[in-house]
Order: C-alpha cells, then structure tokens, then sequence
C-alpha cells in the first residue's frame, strides 16, 4: 500500500494537496498580518530609548560594577538591579509567548510542506 499523498503544483513550489484544502478551509491568512502589527510594535519596544536593549545594557552597567566591581557607569537613582532583571525577565517572558503565538500562527503553512 502506498503512503503519497497527492501534491499540487502552485506558483510558490510543490504542496500537499490535502493539508492545501484544509488551509483553504480552515487558515485566516490575516493572522499573519496581525504578526506582522505585532513585530512592528514589538521592534519598537526592544529598541525604544528605555526598551528592552537599553534596560538589558543598564543592567550589564549595574552587575558589572556589583560583580566585578567596576565603576560606577549606570544612574544609581533608578530601580535596584533584582528590580531591573526581574523587569526584563517578565518583559521576555511576555515576548516569549507571543512568539509561540506566532509559531502556532504560522505552523499551518508549515504543513503545506510534501510529505511522501
């Protein structure tokens, strides 16, 4: 017995014809443009004067004169350094889950792939 399964001929390459009619049935390609508003906004805050980037930096500043008793090269009037990791910590953790939201988004189109 034999395990092909039909593929389909399109202008972006060979596809599985039956994971094909499923997406045609079931995928919201808009999905894909709510990722694409949602990289913008997030690009935005990663390199934003005070985003992510410059608070990871901070941080380097502060644990590099705590730990390695460099100068001072950071503002001391700010949070305290476990209050700036664990900032960045929720703010990664936020972005983690929105990239597996993404992936979950995207992993459809995945499935387009030939399978023999």
């Amino acid at each position: 017995m034999s395990d092909i399964r039909p593929t389909i001929m399109t202008a972006y390459g060979r596809l599985d014809a039956i994971a094909l009619q499923d997406a045609q049935n079931s995928y919201d390609t808009s999905a894909l443009l709510r990722i694409v508003g949602d990289l913008g906004r997030v690009l935005l805050a990663v390199g934003d004067r005070d985003g992510l980037r410059d608070r990871v930096l901070r941080l380097h500043g502060m644990a590099h004169s705590v730990i390695n008793g460099a100068g001072l090269s950071v503002s001391t009037d700010a949070e305290s350094l476990p209050e700036l990791a664990g900032e960045i910590i929720d703010d990664a953790q936020e972005m983690i889950a929105k990239l597996q939201g993404w992936i979950a988004q995207i992993e459809p189109l995945e499935q387009l792939s030939v399978r023999n």
